[in-house]
């Protein structure tokens, strides 16, 4: 199975387990907000990001060991996909230390039964609502320090605010992109959430609904085909 075929089949996979799938360049917000559409429970953002990166894994040990038994053309095509591969799956790996380790929530739970030690980073919903704390949290900062380098005049104190600036962006856009990779939350975008069922929704129009449920009959189709040709 090549690189492109796995992925295509693994993205329709993601999304019918649990929720659409926005593309960012199509996270703009929408004129006419007058719909919810229902995005991702907690459960299924953590069950999907655990699935892509048991997916990624299994894919890279595979073709290591493929690579080994492989020369000329088809070595090369294999290498250029594991390259691929690799880059998915250290950025959701990150994303995932992002979003389940932030704050640096530590909390040990032994069980007895399975004498088996774990750490317990928060329920599905608090580490969600850290995350968007944490990313709120930044862009106010980095708003504020904005506008105090603007009107500060001592150079020194206004490198020593651009430097904390520009951290601070470096984590929002890391945070942003976590939120973006495990939630398909943007932040131009306006979402509702229901913490009765635990449920992401998605603030869109008829219009928008309808784009997005064509192209998952178009990725199913692809996946299909995919399929198909691996027979």
């Amino acid at each position: 199975m090549n690189l492109e075929k796995f992925f295509t089949c693994a993205l329709v996979f993601m999304m019918f387990f649990g929720g659409y799938a926005l593309r960012a360049e199509e996270a703009a917000a929408a004129t006419l907000e007058d719909k919810l559409l229902p995005l991702v429970t907690m459960e299924q953002a953590f069950a999907k990001a655990l699935q892509r990166r048991t997916l990624l894994a299994r894919f890279i040990e595979q073709e290591t060991a493929k690579l080994k038994e492989s020369s000329g053309e088809e070595a090369t095509k294999i290498s250029q996909g594991l390259v691929q591969a690799r880059k998915a799956f250290a950025e959701l790996t990150t994303y995932m230390d992002v979003i389940f380790g932030l704050g640096g929530t530590r909390a040990y739970e032994y069980d007895s039964v399975k004498s088996t030690i774990y750490l317990r980073v928060g329920t599905v919903t608090e580490v969600f609502a850290r995350a968007v704390q944490a990313r709120d949290n930044y862009a106010k900062r980095i708003a504020e320090l904005k506008d105090i380098i603007e009107k500060e005049e001592d150079e020194t104190r206004k490198a020593t605010l651009q430097k904390e600036h520009d951290t601070l962006a470096q984590r929002w856009a890391l945070v942003v992109n976590a939120l973006y990779s495990i939630y398909q939350v943007h932040p131009k975008r306006n979402y509702q959430f229901n913490p009765a069922d635990l449920t992401l929704y998605l603030k869109t129009n008829d219009e928008e609904i309808q784009k997005l449920q064509a192209e998952i009959e178009k990725n199913k189709k692809q996946a299909e085909e995919a399929q198909a040709a691996e027979k």
